[in-house]
């Protein structure tokens, strides 16, 4: 009995980090905080995607996604998406910070159409 709520317990909370996927589409904007922000301890970066800018925003790093931060890498991959106008689906999972909740970016898929 003991074993199968473990395992339970473990599908749970599995189930609850799995990541979701966007649907392809353009990136609108692209924030990229510094160290020197006052915002920076909250979030590191955020990009928000034509599909759904007015609702959402996809973050990384800081205390609203903690664990989750991007590399120069793909922060540059990112912009260069941006700027040739490429399509993103983004991959995230939903944290929760205070009360609020937040998407936070853990991946991307670049594509031309």
């Amino acid at each position: 009995m003991r074993a199968a709520l473990v395992v339970v317990v473990l599908a749970l909370a599995i189930s609850t980090v799995a990541a979701e996927t966007t649907a392809p589409t353009g990136i609108n904007r692209l924030m990229v905080l510094e160290p020197g922000d006052d915002a920076y301890k909250l979030f590191h970066g955020a990009v928000w995607l034509d599909a759904d800018k007015a609702t959402w925003n996809y973050r990384w790093g800081g205390l609203q996604c903690k664990g989750r931060d991007l590399s120069d890498t793909s922060v540059q991959l990112l912009f260069a998406s941006f700027r040739a106008e490429y399509q993103v689906a983004v991959e995230y999972v939903t944290s929760e910070y205070k009360g609020k909740q937040y998407r936070c970016l853990t991946g991307f898929t670049i594509s031309k159409t």
